[in-house]
């Protein structure tokens, strides 16, 4: 064991304990709040808003729109206007959504009594360490596009024989460009 797997150790007690004292619920909402918020959101506009759009209806109301907008100006019509104007609401809901879901769920978890604040300081032992996992997991997947670079190289010549170096070599996260 050498010192940077101690210091891996030393920084995932640091974030159980930080788990501990501030809950589930709190740390839900530190987490989801301003840009990883927004973040999270545009995340979603992008996964789902393509199935959306292919239902049926949704495209037809689009379609309609399209040939509003077109009326009015062509060049409307050619850069899509209805698809930003879909996005754009798209994106508003999805916000509210968030914050709505987000304000009910750490309400319950910060319940005032005996059991759920137990559950909620063992849940958010869990929750925050698993949190800085996956962030560094994104931040490895992001190293591993620029491999051949002197400080990509010189961090896993460091990272040799440690489980940080286990750990980008297996990591679930793959970027592409």
């Amino acid at each position: 064991m050498n010192i940077i797997d101690i210091g891996t150790i030393i920084a995932l007690i640091v974030l159980v304990l930080l788990g501990f004292v501030l809950g589930f619920g709190r740390s839900l909402r530190v987490f989801t709040k301003g840009v990883v918020g927004v973040i999270i959101s545009v995340f979603v506009c992008a996964s789902f808003g393509g199935m959306i759009i292919g239902i049926d209806v949704v495209g037809e109301k689009l379609a309609e729109l399209n040939a509003f907008f077109t009326s009015k100006a062509e060049f409307l019509g050619t850069i899509h206007l209805e698809t930003v104007v879909f996005y754009i609401v798209m994106f508003l809901v999805v916000q509210i959504l968030r914050i709505i879901t987000v304000k009910f769920i750490s309400g319950i978890f910060e319940a005032d009594n005996a059991v759920m604040k137990g559950v909620n300081k063992f849940l958010g032992m869990i929750f925050v360490p698993a949190i800085m996992c996956l962030f560094l997991l994104l931040v490895f997947a992001v190293f591993a596009l620029f491999e051949d670079t002197t400080f990509v190289a010189n961090m896993l010549n460091d990272m040799e024989g440690t489980f940080l170096l286990k750990l980008y070599q297996n990591n679930p996260i793959v970027l592409t460009v």
